[in-house]
């Protein structure tokens, strides 16, 4: 980030430890076939988006398929009974930083909401976005889903609600040990312009036949699909074509009050 440019999103530690978020890959962490990673550009472009969260330990659950379930930090050596339980030696380092009217309320690590259906889970850090932004917290883009749970999606307005990067998981698998692998990507947080996801933008939409279809759409589609194959066959066309026009883009008009910086790459 160049001196003076304000960030687009702030990461606060607040456990101790705790692995640094990190720019998500074109490569989806090294998981996408060299093909994909060369050629597709959608694939690309949505694994880059973002950046990695990492749990703060690795851990092991296992729901009982109702109200409760037992959880375990040392490999499965010791089980304790899980409802909502704090993040070790969290409290205490809690306090050396928060201010007066703030020490006593840290996060739980780990709690059951009240229907008792999913599992609330806090990463460690707090989130801060820049005016007008807010952030899609969902599981990484194209990474092999880890067995026995599913991340759900959320949109958290971090430039006014400041408070714990948390999500919440739905468990698939019942009476078996789920395991939490600190090591790999648990969630990937997306900055999003608040006016991306309104209401009045989202609802402006219109359904139509093919008859409907216009010239110049049906020119943009011999463009895109005819011609790289018929008249000028090119590998990649689409792929070359997107990253010039967003080269071009950016160095236009970059992001909203800030200046120009170079696009990503892994």
């Amino acid at each position: 980030m160049e001196r003076g440019q304000d960030p687009l999103i702030t990461f606060y530690r607040m456990l101790p430890g705790a692995p640094q978020p990190k720019r998500a890959r074109l490569d989806a962490g090294g998981t996408l076939p060299t093909a994909a990673y060369r050629y597709c550009e959608p694939s690309r472009l949505a694994s880059a988006f973002g950046y990695y969260i990492f749990l703060p330990t690795s851990f092991q659950v296992e729901w009982d398929g109702g109200t409760g379930g037992l959880w375990s930090f040392d490999d499965g050596d010791h089980w304790y009974p899980l409802n909502e339980t704090a993040y070790p030696n969290s409290m205490a380092d809690f306090d050396a930083v928060a201010p007066g009217p703030c020490k006593g309320f840290c996060p739980s690590f780990l709690t059951f909401t009240v229907d008792h259906a999913l599992l609330q889970v806090w990463t460690g850090w707090f989130v801060r976005t820049a005016p007008g932004y807010s952030i899609l917290v969902r599981g990484p883009a194209n990474l092999t889903r880890p067995a026995g749970y599913e991340v759900l999606e959320g949109i958290i307005e971090t430039d006014s609600w400041f408070g714990p990067l948390f999500t919440n998981i739905r468990f698939t698998r019942s009476d078996v040990p789920i395991l939490f692998d600190n090591t790999r990507p648990f969630l990937q947080v997306q900055a999003l312009n608040r006016a991306i996801y309104a209401e009045e933008l989202q609802k402006n939409f219109v359904v139509e036949d093919a008859t409907a279809i216009p010239p110049e759409l049906w020119k943009a589609y011999e463009e895109s699909l005819i011609d790289p194959i018929v008249r000028n066959p090119e590998q990649a066309h689409y792929a070359k074509t997107a990253r010039r026009r967003r080269a071009s883009e950016a160095a236009a008009c970059p992001w909203p009050g800030h200046a120009a910086t170079p696009g990503h790459e892994s």
